[in-house]
């Protein structure tokens, strides 16, 4: 009995003196968490001031809004690029709609508007109607090809002409008939495709999209002569524009079962010849997305501009330049910051290491299972569940305000932070239960028979899973 009274007086002397290192853990801990928070909020000061970047944006729209048009540059589409590269995506609808406008006066013969601004453009385009717009347009196309100012050229007396590589894979049943000609024929000779490499003439003054269209042989208003051949850009080819006063090439191509295909043992080009003598001549029919405003728009912004490229690049170095003076005012501020702190507190939360706050972390642990032992023994185990309770209901407090008073609790951020409360909320049940288990395998038989009985029936499930798999599997 004796022996029994001076174990429990050693288990309270030793456990009266964990109290005081097990309280100084614990407010250990409320001090980390503080200057965590006093440190997330340092480092929100060093990000860059709303007030600053809305600067630089106004900064890179006065620089664009300044720019000079000229209407009778066919390169000024580019500037609807600028504008979307800045950020300006509603002014860049208005600046198209202003330069197709100005892309119609030039097609339809009338004169060119004086040279404004970028500003000004984006003015107009507000006030024009994307609807009358697209109208124009359709008329204006029409216009060109009755006119013939974007028209097909191919000449079948001409020099040889490379074949392009699209046509390698088709072996040795192409062969050439023509300079620019080639037929596929299958081994009675019947032909079985048509090949032309055609050149598109833009006689205008401005660039016209043209990514792809049909070719026929005929008279206006009869039946065509030979069969219709569709034409696209080649595979190696990045421009889907015809550029002012150029001429383009395209591969056109008809398969086999087309109308007005020869028969077997003629040559496609003389029956090419003898169309074109009795008057028939080569007519594009454009499609209609070509026709539409949105699609023309959506191609001339692709045209090469200097100016424009100047100016983009120009923007990017002043965005660079100015991302590195506000990373060097960050930087000069957390220094200043740095030298302002107290040099002990500065070391005493920089230079502990982490092996050093994890045993400071066990012992804290320790600590209060000790406590609660000697409370169980001196007093009830309701007591020192109590205390136990209270003792991480104060740091789990702390940590849960200060969780909803650092910020960052928007979308994502708030779903983290409330599953960070949930578990500040249960830690003190959930340690108060695991020392209350702790306390009774340690002074229990019955529970440590218990507890060994669940253990083992844990381990049989296991085995038996693991035959399980390994025999039916």
């Amino acid at each position: 009995m004796r022996g029994r009274t001076a174990q429990v007086a050693g288990l309270g002397l030793h456990g009266a003196r964990a109290w005081h290192p097990a309280l100084a853990q614990w407010l250990g801990w409320a001090v980390l968490v503080i200057c965590l928070v006093a440190s997330g909020g340092a480092g929100a000061q060093t990000k860059t001031p709303p007030a600053v970047a809305q600067a630089d944006k106004a900064q890179e729209r006065q620089r664009l809004f300044a720019q000079q048009v000229d209407p009778t540059d066919s390169a000024r589409f580019a500037w609807g690029r600028a504008a979307e590269a800045v950020g300006q995506e509603a002014d860049a609808i208005y600046l198209r709609l202003a330069l197709a406008d100005d892309w119609l006066r030039a097609l339809e013969g009338r004169p060119a508007p004086a040279g404004s601004s970028i500003e000004a453009a984006i003015a107009h385009g507000r006030e024009l109607d994307p609807y009358f717009l697209e109208r124009r347009a359709r008329a204006v196309w029409t216009a060109i090809l009755q006119a013939k100012q974007l028209r097909a050229e191919w000449d079948r007396d001409g020099p040889e002409v490379p074949r392009p590589p699209e046509l390698d894979a088709l072996g040795a049943e192409l062969v050439q008939e023509g300079p620019g000609l080639w037929v596929r024929r299958a081994q009675d000779g019947r032909p079985r495709g048509l090949y032309l490499w055609l050149g598109v003439r833009n006689a205008l003054a401005e660039p016209l999209p043209l990514t792809e269209f049909a070719l026929q042989l005929g008279r206006t208003g009869m039946q065509p002569a030979a069969p219709r051949m569709q034409c696209a850009l080649p595979r190696y080819s990045t421009r889907q524009w015809v550029p002012p006063q150029t001429t383009q090439q395209y591969l056109c191509s008809a398969v086999e079962g087309g109308y007005g295909l020869p028969p077997a043992g003629v040559s496609w080009l003389a029956q090419m010849g003898h169309w074109f003598s009795q008057g028939a001549a080569l007519q594009t029919v454009i499609p209609q997305q070509d026709q539409a405003l949105s699609r023309t728009a959506r191609i001339l912004v692709q045209v090469d501009n200097p100016a424009v490229d100047s100016f983009l690049r120009g923007a990017r170095e002043s965005t660079d330049k100015q991302e590195q003076l506000q990373k060097e005012r960050a930087q000069a501020a957390a220094a200043a910051k740095k030298a302002r702190e107290p040099t002990p507190a500065r070391r005493s939360g920089e230079l502990l290491p982490l092996w050093l706050k994890r045993l400071a972390f066990l012992g804290g642990v320790v600590g209060a299972l000790v406590l609660y032992g000697l409370l169980a023994h001196r007093f009830s185990v309701a007591v020192a569940s109590g205390v136990l309770w209270l003792g991480l209901a104060i740091p789990s407090a702390i940590v849960l305000r200060s969780i909803w008073t650092m910020g960052g609790t928007d979308g994502w951020g708030k779903l983290g932070a409330i599953i960070m409360s949930g578990a500040a909320i249960a830690a003190p049940f959930g340690g108060t239960l695991a020392a209350y288990t702790v306390y009774k395998l340690v002074v229990s038989a019955q529970a440590r028979r218990k507890a060994i009985l669940f253990l083992l029936c844990v381990m049989v499930i296991i085995v038996l899973n693991a035959l399980e798999r390994w025999l039916l599997w």
